[in-house]
């Protein structure tokens, strides 16, 4: 031994649990513009030094829909409104793109998760199933579908194909 004299005084007890610092928490930044999310995936893609194809490519670059969550719906109507896709916070092009954003992209997203819904679990889908095969034995659902369904589609499809 060294000679140290070990004493209530010199050593630190312990109730059993390992001592970590506390850890720092968590919170949101202050604007869409610095979180990091599917929609604004702030990182040096956006630096001022790139050039007009690595705009492009940033522009037209997707997440990845495999590895990233989806965006609140909140999220995505903040970043239409203050997010760094245009460089004013006011102006024309913030209008339409915040008027797109209403118009168009909230009301397609909320279809397209509504649409997803069922296919989630498969319990969900199911009771989807179940639910629709009976009420396509109801007679005023096939005659909806027949008047209104089936000549919407058709119109549909003559306009988009």
């Amino acid at each position: 031994m060294n000679g140290h004299k070990v004493t209530e005084r010199t050593v630190r007890l312990s109730g059993g649990e390992i001592q970590t610092p506390p850890a720092e928490r968590e919170t949101a930044a202050e604007s869409p513009k610095t979180l990091h999310s599917p929609i604004t995936k702030s990182d040096d893609r956006s630096a001022p030094g790139r050039g007009l194809k690595g705009r492009i490519w940033d522009w037209a670059a997707m997440t990845s829909p495999l590895g990233e969550r989806a965006p609140a719906i909140r999220r995505i109507r903040e970043y239409a409104q203050h997010g760094p896709w245009t460089a004013r916070q006011d102006g024309p092009v913030r209008f339409l793109g915040v008027a797109f954003c209403w118009t168009v992209t909230i009301p397609a997203v909320i279809a397209l998760r509504v649409a997803e819904w069922p296919f989630l679990r498969p319990s969900r889908f199911i009771f989807t199933a179940i639910t629709v095969k009976c009420l396509s034995e109801l007679p005023f659902v096939e005659a909806f579908v027949d008047t209104v369904i089936k000549p919407g589609v058709e119109r549909a499809l003559w306009l988009f194909l």
